[in-house]
């Protein structure tokens, strides 16, 4: 990846081939669309030779990654394949995520048999013409979300399957079911089909109670909509079948440093990484009907193949940089590598948060349109112009900002002594800055941040919240009262909440 600085921007040149991993349905759409594009797609992993006939996408079978590094429209991709090292460079990295799964027949004191089944094996009832006559004039009822929080996949499954059985002869589906997942393009409108042709849907207030008696299911529930308990008998039923990220998964963020869910699946469960992205520039996640998203997110990044970028996105002062290691552990994209001896910062994979900076021990890092000059020139003019009580508050850009600026639109009641500094992310915040605010005479301090799971840092208001704890603790010592600060969070639609906020802290001063 080659650049040339002008006096704004930097011209990098990007590697425009696309590594997609995952032979999948998910993966064998992704690769179908982005080489519809023009780029050059590479498929790693295990069968997939329908992937190869098509001429699509070249097809590494059997190969497995062994290491990754780089940043995006610079990726280095390590496999091995039948014992052999191969080395490839790539612009952008699909991961078509597979899954491990568990029957959920124990959780209900029940064993898997003929009349209780999984999922995946009625769907193989269904596609097989011979045995899929055995489900004629059948009740089955099929289970959805009860012992796990499912995915909109998931959803679209147990639907399929419930309107097989009821167009069959004489054959009836009910499906019981926690939370319905219909966040995918056209889930909701067919789970609204479904019901149209006859599928019952009940939703319990608890998990109900079934038993095995010979060769019926009774099912005993309290229905939330009919506010009564319901006993009904069935001939099969079709337990949930609880998905688990697979090993590969696993190993996949741990090498590529993305960040899964809580129960480790990808992307995170941050709102700003739906449908298709990761935490990482050039990385994202596929699923099934989300190749279109994909393409257009890649071509986003690759265009021709030349991308214009601010040049100080994110400067790293070589005279100052100790080799720490600080800024590339905290960065939240994995932009930060290392070049000649320091720290180098990728101005593509960059987010511009400011995290690495305000954690740089030797204040090696400034962020473009946030150095650290600006920011302290703004608190002492921030502290000087206000009324009292004088409240400086750090809003992050993409969030309290926001909701502080619309408060002021609609006249909401604000502080006269409020003001409000902008910062990139609340997790450049510095330490310094807030106690140059209380030096220059600040009644109050503000750092106001996005909500868990909402930071497009991805952990920027974590890393805020643990500063203004620390610092909290610095005031008392120092005999100052704590509550003069103050951490909280806001979406960018809440300038009520903003006002109200703003308020109460102020007349706690």
């Amino acid at each position: 990846m080659t650049a040339e600085k002008s006096s704004n921007t930097i011209e990098i040149s990007i590697n425009t081939d696309v590594l997609v991993i995952g032979t999948g349905a998910a993966g064998a759409e992704a690769a179908e669309v982005i080489s519809a594009q023009g780029y050059k797609v590479a498929v790693a992993g295990d069968g997939g030779q329908d992937i190869a006939q098509s001429g699509r996408a070249e097809l590494i079978e059997g190969a497995h990654i062994r290491d990754f590094a780089g940043v995006a429209g610079d990726f280095r991709a390590c496999f091995v394949k039948d014992g052999q090292r191969l080395e490839r460079n790539f612009g952008a990295v699909v991961i078509a995520p597979g899954r491990n799964v568990r029957p959920q027949a124990e959780p209900f004191g029940l064993s898997l048999g003929e009349r209780v089944i999984t999922l995946g094996e009625l769907e193989k009832i269904l596609a097989d013409g011979n045995a899929r006559s055995k489900l004629g004039g059948a009740a089955v009822a099929l289970l959805l979300n009860l012992t796990w929080e499912g995915d909109p996949q998931y959803t679209a499954r147990v639907l399929e399957a419930s309107l097989a059985i009821q167009q069959l002869e004489g054959a009836t589906a009910s499906i019981y079911a926690g939370n319905v997942k219909v966040a995918a393009p056209g889930l909701e409108r067919k789970f609204t089909y479904v019901r149209e042709q006859g599928v019952v849907c009940f939703k319990p207030m608890e998990k109900p109670s079934i038993e095995q008696t010979g060769d019926k299911i009774r099912i005993t529930t309290l229905d939330s909509i009919l506010r009564k308990t319901l006993v009904a008998e069935y001939d099969y039923l079709v337990v949930e079948e609880k998905a688990e990220p697979s090993d590969r998964d696993l190993d996949l963020a741990y090498s590529l440093r993305l960040d899964t869910d809580l129960e480790g699946f990808l992307p995170s469960n941050n709102v700003h990484r739906f449908p298709v992205n990761s935490n990482r520039e050039g990385i994202y996640i596929a699923a099934p009907g989300l190749g279109a998203n994909i393409a257009l997110r890649i071509k986003e990044l690759f265009g021709d193949g030349v991308k214009s970028v601010p040049a100080d996105r994110a400067v790293v002062d070589p005279e100052k940089c100790t080799i720490c290691l600080t800024c590339y552990r905290c960065c939240p994209h994995g932009a930060i590598f290392w070049q000649d001896g320091v720290a180098a910062i990728s101005p593509l994979a960059c987010q511009g948060c400011g995290i690495c900076a305000s954690e740089c021990p030797m204040d090696a890092i400034q962020i473009g349109g946030f150095n650290d000059k600006d920011l302290r020139r703004q608190v002492r003019e921030a502290v000087a112009a206000t009324q009292k009580p004088a409240i400086v508050a750090f809003c992050c850009q993409n969030s309290a900002l926001e909701a502080g600026r619309a408060a002021a639109e609609f006249g909401m009641d604000l502080p006269a002594g409020l003001k409000l500094i902008k910062v990139p992310c609340a997790g450049k915040v510095d330490v310094e800055f807030i106690m140059q605010a209380f030096v220059d005479g600040a009644d109050g301090v503000m750092v106001a941040a996005c909500h868990e799971g909402n930071c497009k840092a991805e952990r920027g208001n974590l890393f805020a919240r643990w500063r203004v704890n620390e610092i909290r603790k610095r005031l008392e010592a120092l005999g100052i009262d704590k509550q003069r600060l103050l951490f909280t969070t806001f979406a960018s639609n809440m300038a009520k909440g903003f006002a109200e906020t703003a308020a109460q802290f102020a007349g706690s001063l």
